[in-house]
């Protein structure tokens, strides 16, 4: 299949043209023989998820996923919806066509790379020829809607659909109206052609079971970091011509095989079904011959059995009956017995071919020649040395039931199906690398597929349409009562500048996570690792996202700073009138926010230099704050205090000057000397402004403008930490908790940093050099499992409101990284 990166070209050359604003359906547009249509909802958000999916990250120069990876371009021309259809043209190839509305205006001609344009003259319509990068592709348009091709016998059809318009299948058209728009991504595909796109792409093999699958399939792609799962329908005009129509008014059971489904087993498929007489019904249709041509061998052992199934074993599959009534079978089974393994009796079975005769398509070409019974379920083999091995398996209770990731994988399925397919994700890897063309197989050998054991397939009938459900997840091993694990991560498509920092999320009162990369965009990425939105800034923020809730409405936006605007944005990426506010006077300082009396009445401080600005939530100048400027510039922003029942605004000079004011700017302390400031922050440490000289000394300044210097024998490029009762701080490689000194590794150390968290305090430090985060309790006891993998100081809270607590940090220099400490 040829690229859509050919869609950006082909807009590039249209956009020039006129066009009427007329709505139109995309669908309308697609060919009539389209088998396999991609419906994209959101192009920004799919490309981000697809990006950061786990499974296709590790698995990224895998050809199958260039694809995903080429619409990100397309992200970048503001592209949200759109169809992309794949048509069968030839004997073993399928063609694209993209459908698209677009908006002109936010084409730029001047930034697209060099290319070859030619037109053709085709039905008085021009179609547009374009070469780049060695390919070619071809465009039309028709009122607002782009229709791109790989094929130039595709937009020849198009053009002369649009003088004479095919109707659109009835099923089809149900299929895309019921698809989601709140997922990224649906897929739609023609269940009657799953053979023809199988054999397409793996054509060293013929799957024949797939043959007249379904009528038209839709299913909603939901992908996330560590999953993809596919939720939807199939509908069907004639459904009991078809697979799935064979389940037509049958009640789906419990499906019970994977109870005695061997672990090493490449898979299993069950059906399972209430009424025998209906089932066989379905089945002279499915077979296309007379209800009374069908053998009547088996009426007595099948209608006293809910679950048909079969079991993928390394070498041979085996059929598995779960029997309603055991004894009825038992009795209308011969038992010549062939042997007793491990107790248990092994039995000939005289007619091999009965149940490919009567339950062909559901199984085929299958010859059961011996059989055994243990409990409810009866197996059936065509060696005597399969059935071993699976009496072992039960014996031993080694079985995909007992699974952790099985369990895991399955628990939010119904219990009840009409087929349920499983298959290990290596039986899946090494069974495409067989068929695939011979160019992609050893790309498919060496698919990554750690910890992703099995893939999952849920289809439930019901009158006249199908439920489906898909599954595809990562399952890790369930942490203990102490561990930490990652539990997400996202890649920025550059390096981070900022590091990420947790945020509030009114809607989910959970937290989500803010960071800057270096080409100055903001993002808010979720509890998941989802990306909601990326906002283009006009600098480097200075110091930590600050959060206020401007309208008192419990709805709380962003607040921050760069070297020359303060900006307030919402929780959709949006700014907040007035803002963003511009300044003409460089910014030296992060902003500072006070909200004195905990009351949503604001103040933000803005430093520029020696002066300081306050301002309302509403970025109004607060004309009651009379400070207006400082001796020398702050080498600090301002930082208030709040000790007994008075409030301290410290401003710390680059002369050693230290100015302490009130809440109306008036002098509160005249501190009589200069101070030899370090770059440590000021803390209220035991009723006390205290921090650190750049010599080490723990200084504390008194009511009367003296202050009280401690040797704690620090170094002077030390950092400290403080509440009012707990001192952290830092020495060269020496850490010390309320007095408990803790000798580190040699490295290079971020600032301590001190969360109060659900009455226990929290103190962390990374080693940015060894790439090492650090975590300890108030005894300076360090917590199980750690230090982990991390690269900046770390932000932690209770991200999704669970037990559990949480903290994010930087990984690469583009990814950030979730973790959760259980």
């Amino acid at each position: 299949m040829k690229k859509i990166v050919t869609v950006l070209l082909l807009i590039i050359i249209i956009s020039c043209d006129d066009i009427s604003q007329q709505s139109n359906s995309l669908i309308d547009y697609i060919p009539r023989d389209s088998q396999i249509i991609i419906k994209i909802n959101d192009l920004e958000g799919a490309t981000s998820k697809l990006r950061d999916n786990d499974f296709i990250k590790k698995n990224k120069s895998l050809e199958f996923f260039k694809y995903f990876k080429d619409l990100s371009v397309l992200d970048k021309k503001n592209q949200t919806e759109g169809l992309l259809c794949f048509s069968p043209l030839g004997k073993n190839d399928f063609e694209y066509t993209y459908i698209s509305k677009f908006n002109p205006s936010l084409i730029h001609k001047d930034s697209l790379p060099s290319k070859k344009v030619e037109t053709i003259s085709y039905s008085s319509r021009t179609i547009y020829k374009i070469t780049s990068n060695d390919q070619i592709f071809f465009a039309t348009k028709k009122d607002s809607v782009l229709i791109a091709s790989s094929s130039q016998l595709l937009i020849e059809n198009a053009i002369r659909m649009q003088t004479a318009p095919l109707p659109i299948d009835k099923d089809l058209q149900k299929v895309y109206d019921v698809s989601g728009t709140e997922n990224t991504l649906s897929l739609l595909l023609n269940g009657k052609k799953l053979q023809n796109i199988h054999n397409t792409l793996l054509p060293n093999t013929d799957l024949k079971p797939l043959h007249n699958f379904s009528g038209w399939i839709s299913a909603d792609a939901t992908i996330e970091q560590s999953a993809i799962y596919l939720d939807g329908i199939a509908i069907e005009k004639d459904s009991l011509s078809s697979t799935i129509g064979i389940f037509d008014n049958t009640l789906p059971q419990e499906n019970k095989i994977s109870k005695v489904t061997p672990v090493t087993a490449k898979g299993f498929i069950s059906y399972t079904y209430n009424d025998y007489d209906v089932l066989k019904k379905n089945l002279s249709k499915a077979q296309d011959r007379d209800l009374e041509d069908i053998p009547t061998d088996l009426n007595d052992i099948l209608s006293n059995v809910s679950e048909i199934g079969m079991i993928f074993l390394e070498k041979e599959n085996i059929l598995v009956l779960n029997a309603i009534d055991i004894e009825t079978i038992k009795e209308n089974l011969e038992e010549n017995k062939a042997e007793s393994y491990r107790n248990i009796s092994i039995y000939k079975y005289d007619n091999p071919s009965s149940f490919s005769n009567i339950l062909n398509p559901l199984i085929k070409n299958f010859d059961a020649k011996y059989y055994f019974i243990k409990d409810e379920f009866i197996f059936f083999g065509s060696t005597m040395d399969s059935l071993r091995d699976v009496i072992a398996n039960i014996l031993n209770q080694t079985l995909l039931f007992n699974q952790e990731y099985y369990k895991t994988t399955i628990k939010d399925l119904s219990s009840e199906s009409s087929i349920l397919i499983t298959g290990s994700v290596k039986n899946i890897k090494q069974y495409i690398a067989k068929n695939v063309e011979a160019d992609h197989t050893e790309q498919w050998k060496n698919l990554k597929d750690d910890e992703y054991q099995i893939g999952v397939l849920q289809i439930i009938k019901e009158n006249d349409f199908a439920h489906i459900h898909c599954i595809l997840q990562k399952n890790r091993a369930k942490g203990s009562a102490t561990s930490v694990i990652q539990t997400a991560s996202t890649t920025l498509e550059d390096k981070i500048l900022k590091k990420p920092i947790l945020v509030k999320n009114h809607r989910t009162k959970g937290m989500d996570i803010a960071v800057q990369d270096v080409k100055n965009n903001l993002y808010l990425i979720s509890d998941v690792g989802s990306i909601y939105w990326k906002k283009q800034i006009d600098g480097e923020i200075l110091g930590d996202i600050q959060q206020i809730d401007i309208y008192k409405n419990g709805r709380y936006q962003l607040l921050f700073n760069t070297s020359s605007t303060l900006y307030l944005v919402d929780r959709d990426g949006k700014d907040v009138k007035p803002y963003p506010k511009k300044f003409e006077k460089l910014i030296t300082q992060p902003l500072a926010l006070f909200d004195y009396d905990k009351n949503k009445r604001y103040r933000i401080l803005i430093t520029q230099g020696n002066t300081v600005t306050m301002y309302n939530a509403e970025a109004d100048i607060v004309k009651g704050f009379r400070f207006k400027a400082t001796e020398a510039d702050l080498i600090l922003p301002p930082k208030h205090i709040r000790i007994g029942s008075k409030d301290y605004i410290l401003l710390p000079e680059k002369n050693g000057k230290l100015t302490i004011l009130d809440r109306l700017g008036r002098t509160r302390i005249n501190v009589k000397e200069k101070i030899n400031f370090s770059k440590n922050e000021w803390y209220p440490y035991l009723e006390k402004l205290t921090s650190t000289t750049k010599t080490g000394e723990l200084i504390q300044v008194q009511n009367d403008g003296s202050f009280v210097k401690q040797n704690l024998n620090l170094q002077e490029e030390n950092l400290i930490v403080a509440t009012n009762k707990t001192l952290v701080t830092l020495s060269e490689n020496k850490l010390t908790i309320k007095g408990k000194t803790l000798e580190l590794d040699f490295g290079v150390y971020t600032e301590p940093k001190l969360y109060f968290i659900n009455n226990k305090i929290y103190i962390t430090i990374t080693d940015i050099q060894a790439k090492k985060v650090y975590l300890y309790d108030s005894n300076g006891e360090l917590f199980p499992n750690f230090p982990v993998y991390g690269n900046s100081v770390l932000s932690m809270g209770n991200i999704d409101k669970d037990s559990n607590i949480e903290f994010v940090v930087q990984g690469e220099e583009n990814s950030v990284l979730i973790y959760q400490i259980n």
